[in-house]
Parts: structure tokens; sequence; C-alpha cells
């Protein structure tokens, strides 16, 4: 063995032994996401169940006693998914900052990497420009989860993209879910009742035939395009409301309101 040969043995080994604990790393990283996934679902799961019998309570309907005990022993609300829903449209809010601010990219127009904490440009000071300092670590959380941004160091990370897709993503939208069958509960409730003080039945349509696979797929492409324009403009509509109620109504009387809308397939 010539003492080149003899001299290059010693570095295999280590770069084996480092690719092995990286592995082991990644392996850990997985598991650890796996597990804090898994908690997550659990409490929404838990806000889902507490959000169905908060609405048997309302229509005085009950599955049984033994039933019901189990279920009241949930929160009733769903603050939690909420907060969660919320916080994915603010982090990719503050991407799109990041994106946009002359500070924040290089000569070419793109993302430069930022420090995480510290002045600008950093993450911390996008999330003290938008108002949600005080979110910091769950926004920088949910930017890793779910692939807007990576960490490249002990305070620097570096952009991906400003768009966060809830598809594909279980536990988003598992919370997608948990409010939007709140909403719809609570506009069933509304829409039972026999006395209205403000205003009548809130819209509630649906329409639905037996289709097969190919054609369920071309109406699914085509609704597509017909939803996002209305959304758009409901979009508008809303946004005329708020400035409406900026100049005359007390922020305690507002309510969160909307519309929602989706293609379904039994």
């Amino acid at each position: 063995m010539t003492k080149l040969q003899r001299s290059q043995k010693p570095a295999t080994r280590q770069s084996t032994c480092v690719g092995a604990q990286s592995a082991v790393l990644r392996r850990s990283n997985r598991s650890a996401k796996a597990a804090s996934d898994r908690w997550v679902q659990g409490l929404l799961a838990q806000e889902l169940l507490g959000v169905c019998a908060s609405a048997f309570t309302s229509f005085q309907a009950s599955p049984g006693n033994g039933a019901m005990a189990v279920l009241q022993a949930y929160p009733s609300g769903a603050p939690y998914a909420r907060q969660m829903l919320d916080d994915a449209d603010k982090v990719a809010m503050i991407h799109t900052r990041w994106k946009r601010k002359a500070d924040y990219v290089d000569e070419d127009g793109h993302p430069k990497a930022i420090a995480v904490l510290g002045d600008s440009p950093s993450f911390e000071a996008l999330c003290s420009e938008c108002g949600v300092h005080e979110r910091l670590e769950r926004l920088l959380e949910i930017a890793y989860r779910f692939g807007l941004s990576t960490r490249i160091g002990s305070n620097r990370m570096a952009y991906l993209t400003e768009v966060l897709l809830f598809t594909g993503h279980r536990t988003l939208m598992l919370a997608r879910a948990v409010v939007t069958i709140e909403r719809l509960l609570s506009t069933s409730l509304h829409n039972a009742k026999k006395r209205r003080k403000l205003h009548g039945p809130l819209a509630d349509r649906t329409s639905e035939v037996l289709l097969s696979e190919e054609e369920f797929t071309r109406f699914a492409e085509m609704t597509r395009r017909l939803l996002s324009s209305f959304i758009e403009s409901s979009d508008r509509h809303l946004l005329a409301g708020v400035a409406r109620d900026n100049h005359t109504r007390s922020p305690k009387r507002l309510r969160r309101s909307g519309v929602t809308a989706f293609v379904f397939r039994d």
C-alpha cells in the first residue's frame, strides 16, 4: 500500500461517518415533524368534535347521553384551526413583502438570503412591519415546515416561494375543514330560526347530479375558473363593506363574514 493510499483511508472513513450522521439527523428531523403533525392533527380533531357538539346543542339534537357527554368535553369553538389559517395567510404576506422590498432583493430582483433575527433586512423586521412580531416563532415554523423558506445557517434563511398551497398538506386542509364545517353549521343554524332581526336566510345552494369520473373531471376544471372569478368579485364587495364600516361602525360590532364555495364528489 502506498503512502498516498494510506493517507486516503482515514478520510474515507470520516466521510462515511459524516454521511451516516447526516442520515440519522434527517431521520430524526422527519420523526420529530411527524410527531408534531400528529399532535396538531389531534388538536384539530378535538376542535371538530367540539364544534359538532355545540351545533347539536343549538339544534336541540342529541346523539345520546353517553355520546353527548363525551363530545361536550371538547372545546366548543375552533380557535387553534382559525389561528393556523390566519398564520398561514400572514406568513405568505411576509414572503410577498420579502420578494418586493428593495433592500430584500439583489441587483437582479431576486430575494436575498436574510437574517432570521435582528435589524432589517431580517425575518423579524418583516414580521414587525406586518404587525405580527408577537407571532414570530409560529410564523417561522410555518415558513420552514411548508417550504416557503429554508434555514441556511444559525441565523440566516433563504426565500423559496411566496405561495402557500393548502392542497397536499394534510394538517392545513384539516384546519380548513374544521373552520368550514363550523361556518356551515352556523349558517344552517341561522337558517333554521323562524325569526330573524336583521336579515333573512343566508345564501345556501347546492347543485348535484350523477356523473362519471371523466365528466366530473371536466366539470371540476370548468368550476375552478368560475369559482376564481366568483371569489374575486366577492372580495371586491367585501372590501367595499370594510371601507364603509371603518367610517361608521365600532370594531366591537364587526364579525368575520364571507363566502365559501367548493366542489364535492361523494
